[in-house]
């Protein structure tokens, strides 16, 4: 009868062990998935910010570019709006230059 207890009684602590074993492999495995799906998650939101960052930069791009084109018409015009008004006084000024010179 003793040795039938001791036999039960080391069963039991050998099923606990076991069941201790299995315990911390569940939970290693638990950990496992946590830390995977973390990364995952963490992964996923990294390229929806990478996208929503390259949508941004397309259109700061485009606006930069309406911009720029806006500036250079603004630049043309008043390049020719001076080439104009230097083109109604050319006369005037070949003729005071040519009178300084031919006036000597």
């Amino acid at each position: 009868m003793y040795l039938d207890t001791v036999k039960e009684i080391q069963k039991l602590e050998e099923q606990m062990e076991q069941a201790k074993a299995q315990a911390r492999t569940q939970a290693r495995e638990a950990q496992e998935a946590a830390e995977k799906a973390g990364r995952d998650l963490l992964a996923e939101a990294r390229k929806a910010i990478r996208e929503a960052d390259a949508v941004a930069m397309e259109a700061c791009e485009a606006q930069a570019a309406q911009q720029r084109d806006a500036v250079l018409r603004a630049a043309q015009a008043d390049c020719q709006a001076l080439r104009d008004r230097a083109s109604e006084r050319m006369d005037d000024a070949v003729a005071r230059i040519v009178g300084r010179v031919v006036g000597r």
